[in-house]
Parts: C-alpha cells; structure tokens; sequence
C-alpha cells in the first residue's frame, strides 16, 4: 500500500467506506425486514446510508463522552466523597440469646408442671430470639430508645457529613428508616443465637447504642414472661374459685342426703346393722338349741316350751326387720341403697378435695412464679468498644459503583444502538 499514491489511496478509502457502509444498510434491513410502518424516505437506499454513517459516528467520541460523564465522573466523584468526606463508621457487635429458667431446673413438681401448662408450656427459645429479632427492626425499639432526642444525640452530630448525618426534627417514618440502615441483626436458626450490629461515627456511640438496644430487648422479654405469668396466677385462681364451688355444691348435697336419711354416716349404720344381726342369730341358735333339749324332757305346750318358742318367734321378727333395713326388694330405704349414694356423694367430695387442694398449690406455685425471672437475654458475645473503622470500604464501594454505573450504561447503549440500527 505504501507503493500507490495518494490519489489512489483515496479512492480505495472511499471504496472500504462505500462497501461498509452498504454492508451496514443490508444487516439493518435484513434486521427490519418487518418493520412496515416506517416513513417511506427512510426505506430508500440513500437515507439507510446516512442513519447508519450517524450511527457510526456515534459509536466513535460520542459513546466514550457519555462513559465518562455517566461512569466515570460520578465514580470518581464518589471515590473522593468517600475518601476524604465521608464520616468513618464503627460497628459495635454482640451475640445474644433467650434462655428460659425452666430449662435450667431439674424435675418439676405436679403444681410447676400444670403452671407450665398454664402458662402456654414450654415455648422455643428460638422463637423468643425472632420476638427479639423483630422488636430491634421495629419503630418501638426508637420508642423505648427515647426517640428523637436519643436518635439525634447519637447520629446528629455536626462533625458527621451531611450524607451519613440524621437530619433534625424529622418525624418518626424517616427516623426509623434511617435506623434501618444503622442497625443489622439476624438470628442463626440452628442455635437461635442473635447477633446485632450497631453503627454509629464514634466508637463510644456504637458501644452505647448497642447496650441500650440489649438493655430494653431484655426489658421487652421480661415483659412477655410476666404478662404470660400474670395470665397463669388468673387462670389459676379461677381453678381454685371453680374447684372450691364444686366443693361445696358436693357438700351441700351431702348434708341434703343426711337430713332427708335422719343419719349421718349410712356406712356406719350398716355395720351397726349387720353386727345386730349376727348378734340376734346367735342367740336364735341358742334358742333353738335349748328347745332341741327340752323337747325331749318337756311336754310342748309347757311354761318352758312356750317361753321359748316366744323367745324364738321374737328373734326371727327382728333378725327379719332388721334385714329388710338392710336390704329389699320392696322399698328404695334400704342401708344398702342409703349407702350406694352415699358412697357416690363421698367419692364426689373427695375428688372435689383433691382437685381443690391441687388447685390451690397451683395457684400459690403460680404466685411465686410470678416474682421470678423465667427469661433471660443471655450475652453470648458481649458488645465492645470498637478500635478500628469498618466503614467507609472506599476500594469494595468504588469499584461495586463503576461496575453497577458500567452495566447500566452499558445497557443504555446497546438501547440506543438498537434504536439507531432500527432507524437506519
């Protein structure tokens, strides 16, 4: 090529650009071939030509003047901003985890035990550490903080810039947002240990803020258990108020019976009963022994002989009522019928005892339970004065800003490249 001469040269250039320019027409055509309702001087062979030397010329200086003004300049802005503004941040760290008392003590009593069942049973310590989990993420944590005023001592500090700082005098949707972003905390799912990360722009911060969302975490814990327990003392002294009227309704059936019966206890009256009759039988044996003996040296219709027949005949008459009081078939008076419902009305007092007995050590167990701590927010990993800064990361930050700033430029150019060729 360096044989020829520039006239020569010339019209080879201009040959390359002619044929390029033809090939580009052809692919943009072949691309659009169902393209239909564009305007028809777009569709000759002229005006492809020129849309696609324009396209050309914006894939020259025109795409790399918008890659520096759209990445570049806002990375390097950024770099800058992050290097030599923006506030340094310290994490402070610690790891809890919710224990219940009950877990730590051996056996339990019958009276704990119903308690337990009282008191919702044994719940998941894991599902206490999510309770926690939710209350750092919520707006009632800022609450409990002391709200805007604990909010702005920590994070509103002139020395923070302008875009790391929390603006004064904000209301609370923005504030909670805002501590969104300072706070992190997730619970592991195996061991149901939390961990908490708080950010603050001075270690002393990040240590305090840490504490007081520890500090009312475990307010809020302990607020749970005695609320669970307060229900438990109600729902037990509500036992104890049901077991004592079945009580006494019991017993006041039981004295019903005794005046209706004119007795007190039908059981002793039985043995009374059946020791008579064992009584009158041995002496009607006796009898009837003795007039054996005289039959043979009396006459039967003398003194002795009637004396003792008399004897005899009053001794069946009375072993005879007394069995009837005892038992028959002809009236519901019996001893033993008096006895079978005496029976049931005692074994119904003493059930309603036991119940009631059981009722009240629940509820006397249920309050002293509610003195007691059942929850505790145990510190796995205490919170620590942190040394170092965490924050700003200017490299990992600068470089996730050019590739995210790259990627959607780079989309953005391929759109309009699209739009060019479907154009040309």
């Amino acid at each position: 090529m360096d044989d020829l001469g520039a006239e020569q040269k010339q019209k080879l250039l201009t040959g390359i650009v002619r044929e390029t320019k033809q090939r580009i027409a052809t692919i943009s055509t072949l691309a659009l071939r169902g393209v239909a309702n564009l305007p028809a001087t777009w569709r000759d062979r002229e005006s492809r030509e020129q849309i696609a030397f324009a396209a050309a010329g914006f894939g020259g200086g025109l795409v790399w003047k918008s890659f520096v003004v759209l990445v570049l300049a806002p990375t390097m802005l950024f770099g800058l901003y992050s290097a030599l503004w923006e506030s340094h941040g310290y994490v402070s760290e610690a790891r809890v985890t919710v224990r219940a008392a009950q877990e730590q003590r051996g056996a339990l009593t019958d009276a704990a035990s119903l308690v337990g069942k009282l008191s919702g049973g044994a719940k998941s310590t894991q599902q206490d550490s999510y309770i926690v989990l939710n209350y750092i993420k919520s707006e009632a944590v800022i609450n409990d903080l002391g709200g805007r005023a604990y909010m702005e001592k920590a994070f509103s500090r002139p020395d923070i810039d302008y875009f790391s700082r929390l603006a004064t005098k904000l209301p609370v949707e923005d504030i909670f947002k805002y501590w969104t972003r300072r706070v992190a905390a997730s619970v592991d799912t195996v061991s149901g240990i939390l961990t908490l990360k708080i950010t603050a722009f001075r270690p002393e911060d990040s240590l305090k803020v840490a504490r007081d969302v520890l500090r009312v975490s475990e307010n809020l814990v302990n607020t749970i258990s005695i609320r669970n327990r307060a229900d438990a003392v109600e729902r037990a002294r509500q036992e104890v108020d049901r077991s004592a009227q079945a009580l006494a309704a019991v017993r006041q059936q039981l004295l019903q019976f005794r005046n209706e019966n004119d007795l007190v206890d039908p059981a002793s009256r039985a043995a009374s009963v059946s020791e008579m009759i064992s009584k009158l039988t041995l002496e009607k044996i006796g009898v009837e022994n003795t007039l054996s003996t005289l039959s043979d040296k009396l006459a039967n219709d003398s003194p002795s002989q009637r004396f003792q027949q008399s004897k005899l005949t009053t001794l069946n008459e009375q072993i005879a009522k007394l069995k009837d009081d005892l038992t028959s078939l002809h009236t519901s008076k019996t001893v033993a019928s008096q006895l079978g419902a005496y029976e049931r009305l005692k074994l119904e007092e003493q059930f309603a005892e036991k119940v009631y007995t059981i009722s009240q050590n629940v509820f006397l167990k249920a309050r002293q339970e509610l003195d007691k701590q059942q929850l505790y927010l145990a510190l796995v990993v205490a919170p620590s004065l942190p040394e170092a800064t965490t924050y700003p990361r200017v490299g990992a930050s600068v470089l996730l800003l050019f590739a995210s700033l790259s990627i959607i430029w780079a989309i953005g150019a391929l759109i309009v490249a699209s739009i060019n060729d479907q154009m040309a």
